[in-house]
């Protein structure tokens, strides 16, 4: 009997020594990055079409430093750009923002994708996840909602202008 108790306390010791799963990584719950992180972001690096009904819009990735992604968005109707914008992924306090006031957090990052959850109650998150090297998908999702954005890769604007 002895022998069993000792059994059914080690057992119960090494349990209670068990390491607690983390909690998922949500907007107020979200991991720590570092600066090599983001470069798991560089096959989204280039000049971007999206397929969307309508004339849809352009982006260029890139990054100007080795904490931040710029992405800038306009119009291109074949002759001249309009509506330009701009926006960054960058690091703060260890963990990624995005948006042009830090609006999503990162809470997921491997090098073929990512995931942004707002930090603001009813916004919707966005992923972005690598198809290949010339397609990417972009998804915003709310539970009401689902938005999804296939993007092909371009040639640089100023090519794009001489045609």
């Amino acid at each position: 009997m002895a022998k069993y108790s000792l059994i059914v306390l080690t057992l119960l010791a090494f349990l209670a020594c068990k390491e607690k799963p983390a909690a998922p990584a949500t907007a107020q719950n979200p991991p720590n990055f570092q600066k090599s992180d983001l470069q798991k972001l560089r096959w989204i690096e280039g000049n971007w079409k999206s397929e969307v009904s309508g004339p849809g819009f352009y982006q260029i990735y890139h990054f100007p430093s080795d904490s931040t992604l710029e992405i800038v968005s306009y119009q291109f109707d074949g002759k001249d750009s309009t509506a330009t914008s701009i926006s960054t992924v960058y690091l703060k306090n260890g963990h990624l923002y995005f948006g042009p006031n830090g609006e999503w957090v990162n809470v997921s990052l491997d090098e073929t994708s990512c995931l942004f959850n707002p930090i603001r109650e009813g916004w919707h998150t966005i992923s972005w996840t690598k198809n290949s090297y010339d397609e990417w998908t972009a998804v915003h999702k709310k539970p009401e909602f689902v938005r999804t954005i296939k993007m092909k890769r371009q040639p640089p604007l100023a090519e794009l202008l001489k045609q």
